[in-house]
């Protein structure tokens, strides 16, 4: 944010959840004289995430704890573009049609390499809606219940006819 905002570019984050270093992060916020463009909401019931999630342009999860990613399939179920870290999950998630990922280098080039990314949100919010829709579409696919019921059943009719 601080990178970009001295290009002069016009973003706001938001971050929804909590955890121990919030208090940190929002020194380093202040620090950085970015209070107007960072809000931290804290912990969200589910209807307010998915509120916040509707208002985005781009869900960004820098995070290398998540080894699932379901919040990366809330988000692409919202049709937003995903950008994540090239980590566990996120990494068996997201590709170049439904977003981008983030390689693990060094924090110094994740954060580079993030910044170039937000920059190509900025510049090409066409292409990165196109990349929301697709998400959707993925998620709707292979993640909804339907999906699920379908592969299960699948799995199930190709037991039977071995045994």
């Amino acid at each position: 944010m601080a990178r970009l905002s001295a290009e002069g570019a016009a973003l706001q984050l938001t971050v929804a959840g909590d955890g121990p270093m919030r208090s940190e992060w929002e020194k380093r916020t202040a620090a950085l004289g970015l209070q107007a463009q960072v809000r931290f909401m804290g912990n969200l019931p589910p209807a307010e995430v998915s509120s916040q999630m509707q208002r985005c342009h781009v869900f960004c999860l820098p995070s290398v704890r998540e080894s699932g990613g379901a919040v990366l399939l809330e988000a692409m179920a919202s049709a937003r573009p995903v950008i994540a870290m090239d980590f566990g999950g996120p990494g068996e998630l997201v590709d170049r049609e439904v977003g981008a990922l983030v390689d693990l280098d060094t924090p110094a080039q994740a954060s580079a390499d993030i910044a170039a990314l937000l920059r190509d949100v900025m510049a090409q919010p066409e292409d990165w809606r196109r990349r929301g829709l697709a998400g959707r579409r993925r998620v709707e696919s292979l993640y909804s219940w339907s999906a699920k019921v379908d592969s299960a059943d699948a799995i199930y009719s190709e037991i039977l006819q071995e045994g």
